[in-house]
């Protein structure tokens, strides 16, 4: 008889909260030697700690592989149950729990549900009359804690499973007006549609609003989300109190809360009614323009006011935009026509009677003459010059893919490989230049991404000074962007600073072109992804095309001298998705 003992995790193909059919009709093999494997029903594409996370109501199956055992019993926590077979995944579980059953077992196979938030242990204990050793992976180590004990030359082997249970999502919030509170719910309120005649009726300005705060703590929530049909905005998130405002007359259900828990946490949520009404009156404000003044895709220029628009026709000579742009262009285009859009009245829409382009500088004014009035019942007054926002396309560049340095292979990861830095001092280049693994100034990371699983690491240790140029990936080559057109382009870059570092500057560039683009990162926000504009577009004089790629490829330098002289010490960065946006040049 052999005295070892086979500890093995085998992660199999059962489903989480569904293992009761699969191996309903499984029988541990019969040998001659002691074994105390075991298998558990978990998912193989998840990491250790999501596999011992569950939602609760959720099921697990356990199998006994132990031979040769003079006991074996299954022990669970108060709370929790053994279930009988057969159940599937879109049963009750409840209704699956073994009448026959506490909270031990000795069938070698334990379905176990689990009902009790929090920590939950599930224990097999294995006893033999020989020695016995584990050799369980460290992957599970805080999840798996195994004990051997001998007494009196009978040797019991323990194992715990550790789960972490999250409990069923209970939204609870408050609604504030002013700073006062004028609704508080709880997880044991239960609002309903019942009660609705009963509800608080809360009154509002147009162009006012109330606070939303999300109060969840039930069920470890990590977000949420608000539903105000007739607010704007009519959806936002919960991560911090919400202002929401009314526009629209008249006497609404304010709307529902839905409490979240998102990925790597188990998954679920939860909605709960805002029982209340807002009665939006008018305001005794002006009606001003709102300050959002924007050029959409097609052209049209649309911006808010404070409050809903009347429908209005024939007012298009109230409205003055005048253009221009660097290349001399500068007039005044006539306005073909101003209406109210038809699915948000708080915003108007203007067509111009000329093509504008992104790359123009466009004010709109109006007059204050057209009489142009809310539905309560107030007039627009004069605005401008206000600039618009223009429209940009997105970047050019694929996205998650080689512009944020998503492949772990290819020519934008050959471009670090031979990186090194120079180290003052010892005599000659042997001794005074670093190279390769280990000793990159730039490297490909998983360690922190803004988008993705990877960035590109910019390191160099406080000894060292790092003058050297990183080669991305080409454009055009296979592993690249597929060629960049002729044209000019505003570039963006998502940066992370490590806080002590005081590097001021990147530069920009790549073959094909004499044009560079600098970021300035000396004012930005450390250690948090920030998306960084170059302070200037970068023209590509011609296309780059074709599988030659030298000549086409990204170099990003950090250089000295310039905004970068006198920087010293240690310097941690890293770079995320590039963005080549293009600018539409007025003919």
């Amino acid at each position: 008889m052999k005295n070892i003992k086979l500890l093995l995790l085998s992660v199999s193909s059962l489903f989480i909260a569904s293992c009761g059919k699969e191996y309903a009709d499984y029988t541990a093999p019969q040998d001659n030697f002691e074994d105390v494997s075991w298998l558990a029903g978990l998912n193989p594409q998840l990491g250790a700690d999501a596999q011992f996370a569950l939602n609760a109501d959720s099921s697990i199956s356990f199998f006994n592989l132990a031979q040769g055992a003079n006991s074996s019993e299954w022990i669970l926590e108060e709370g929790n149950y053994f279930l009988t077979e057969g159940f599937t995944q879109s049963d009750s579980l409840p209704l699956f729990i073994d009448p026959n059953l506490g909270t031990t077992s000795t069938n070698d196979k334990a379905h176990v549900l689990f009902r009790t938030p929090g920590e939950n242990k599930v224990t097999l204990i294995n006893t033999f009359d020989t020695e016995v050793a584990s050799n369980m992976s460290d992957t599970y180590q805080d999840y798996v804690k195994e004990e051997i004990t001998e007494e009196n030359g009978k040797y019991t082997f323990k194992v715990e499973f550790i789960f972490d249970i999250y409990d069923y999502l209970n939204p609870a919030f408050t609604v504030q007006k002013d700073g006062a509170t004028v609704l508080t719910i709880t997880e044991s309120d239960n609002p309903s549609l019942a009660d609705e005649a009963n509800w608080d009726v809360v009154e509002v300005e147009a162009a006012t609003g109330l606070t939303f705060i999300d109060n969840s703590t039930q069920g470890r929530p990590n977000g949420g989300t608000w539903f105000v049909e007739d607010g704007v905005p009519s959806r936002a998130g919960a991560a911090q109190p919400v202002n929401i405002n009314f526009y629209k007359l008249g006497t609404f259900n304010v709307g529902t809360f839905r409490s979240l828990r998102v990925a790597p946490l188990p998954t679920s949520n939860q909605e709960k009614l805002i029982p209340l009404k807002v009665k939006v009156v008018q305001s005794t404000q002006p009606f001003n323009f709102d300050g959002v003044l924007r050029e959409d895709e097609n052209e049209l220029i649309s911006f808010r006011v404070n409050g809903e628009l009347t429908p209005f026709t024939g007012k298009e000579g109230n409205f003055s935009v005048h253009v221009t742009n660097a290349n001399g262009f500068d007039q005044v285009i006539p306005v073909e026509s101003v209406r109210v859009n038809d699915e948000n009245p708080i915003f108007m829409e203007i067509k111009l009677s000329q093509p504008i382009y992104n790359s123009d500088t466009v004010e709109l004014s109006y007059d204050g003459n057209g009489a142009i009035t809310s539905a309560d019942n107030r007039t627009l007054q004069a605005f401008g010059p206000e600039v618009v926002a223009m429209h940009y396309g997105n970047s050019i560049l694929p996205t998650n893919s080689v512009a944020s340095f998503e492949p772990s292979g290819g020519n934008h990861t050959n471009a670090f490989a031979t990186n090194k830095y120079w180290i003052p001092g010892g005599g000659g280049a042997t001794g005074n230049w670093r190279y390769g693994a280990g000793n990159e100034i730039w490297a490909r990371s998983e360690f922190r991404a803004y988008t993705g699983g990877a960035s590109m690491k910019y390191e160099i240790p406080a000894e060292a000074t790092a003058l050297h140029t990183l080669q991305l990936f080409g454009f055009g080559l296979a592993d690249g962007p597929d060629g960049i057109p002729a044209g000019t382009y505003r570039v963006f870059h998502w940066v992370y600073v490590e806080p002590g570092t005081t590097i001021n500057e990147l530069t920009f560039g790549f073959g094909g072109t004499t044009d560079v683009a600098k970021f300035d990162i000396s004012g930005i926000a450390k250690g948090q992804w920030v998306r960084v504009r170059a302070s200037n577009d970068l023209v590509v004089a011609t296309d780059l095309t074709g599988s030659s790629g030298l000549a086409k490829r990204n170099n990003t330098s950090i250089l000295p001298g310039g905004n970068n002289a006198g920087v010293t010490g240690a310097q941690v960065l890293y770079l995320d998705e590039l963005e080549f946006i293009e600018v539409e040049l007025r003919p």
